[in-house]
């Protein structure tokens, strides 16, 4: 059986990854339409992706939950279990900022940093300890 800090570390890898494949996503699909109408034409609907519309800066809000879910991964020890909880409450604060734009993206991440937060601070179960089995004494 694996110990408890490869799942909890499985866990922020997965966080890690969805946040990087929201990035992706939001860089590089089309998340804005547009409709042009003409007095001659048929009308057309043009499409732009998010770095078309804003720009170079857009990769700042966009690594901004990359670090937060990528920090923890550098991190050993106790050190990594505070990063943890610090780097979720942060991204769950930006989730919620950002929520009426490209936070809702960041969902799924989110709840993968909550469940190795919370899976790093359940205890496991006492095994080193004396066993009991019913109907011995």
């Amino acid at each position: 059986m694996r110990p408890p800090s490869d799942l909890k570390n499985a866990r922020q890898i997965i966080a890690f990854s969805l946040t990087i494949a929201a990035a992706l996503v939001l860089l590089l699909v089309p998340v804005y339409s547009g409709v042009q109408v003409t007095n001659d034409g048929p009308e057309q609907v043009t499409t732009s992706t998010l770095l078309e519309i804003v720009g170079p800066y857009v990769f700042v809000p966009l690594l901004i939950p990359v670090a937060l879910t990528g920090l923890p991964l550098l991190m050993r020890g106790r050190a990594q279990k505070y990063t943890a909880v610090a780097t979720t409450v942060a991204l769950a604060i930006f989730t919620l900022i950002a929520s009426a734009t490209i936070g809702w993206f960041y969902v799924p991440a989110l709840a993968a940093a909550l469940t190795s937060v919370w899976a790093s601070s359940t205890k496991p179960l006492n095994t080193s300890g004396p066993s009991f089995t019913v109907g011995q004494p």
